[in-house]
């Protein structure tokens, strides 16, 4: 079951990757490659700090190992597809950069991939911040409902073998996704019935 679960959760992120490249294919959106170079970096260093503390155990962490090939498929598509000119990195994300950056620095002095995983959780979360922030300012729904909804599937789905597991790691970074993409798509939800009731 635990094996099923994982490959449930594969499906469903990968089909969420593609789905989104093509949107950016065929300039339905154009997202800012800069933000996902910042998700890239997060998802790929707390996938690396995830397999060496927890002796890589890729079932029960697979949405960390999917996202990073999400994350790569869909920045990919940015760059053949997207609008890359005049990549600028803003103010905030440059201070991600700054916390990912200390955070590898911790972890190669302490060399604990569990602490250094923790904190990367936390920056991670913290990245959630310019999408509400965004949401908030337009009052409006800006967001892709079949995206978020499939990653907020995937996510409970990779409960299972997370729990299963009894994987901390991978439980920790389950749960911050399921909070985080609920915030996201409860602002989106209120704001679509907002703007229908105006």
């Amino acid at each position: 079951m635990k094996e099923l679960t994982a490959w449930i959760v594969v499906f469903i992120m990968l089909s969420v990757s593609l789905r989104y490249a093509y949107q950016v294919y065929k300039k339905e959106i154009s997202p800012a490659l800069s933000s996902w170079l910042i998700f890239f970096t997060g998802a790929s260093l707390s996938f690396a700090t995830y397999m060496v503390a927890e002796n890589r155990d890729f079932q029960s962490g697979v949405l960390n190992a999917v996202d990073v090939i999400v994350i790569l498929i869909i920045t990919s598509s940015i760059i053949v597809w997207g609008n890359t000119s005049g990549v600028l990195f803003k103010s905030f994300e440059k201070k991600y950069l700054v916390g990912a950056g200390g955070i590898v620095f911790f972890w190669i002095v302490s060399n604990d991939a569990f602490i250094s995983n923790l904190l990367l959780q936390i920056l991670i979360f913290i990245g959630y911040f310019p999408t509400i922030q965004n949401l908030m300012t337009e009052k409006r729904n800006t967001e892709s409902f079949s995206a978020w909804g499939c990653v907020l599937l995937a996510a409970i789905v990779a409960l299972y073998p997370a729990i299963i597991g009894g994987n901390i790691l991978a439980f920790v970074y389950v749960g911050r996704t399921i909070v985080m993409v609920s915030i996201v798509l409860i602002l989106m939800i209120f704001y679509s019935l907002k703007t229908r009731t105006i």
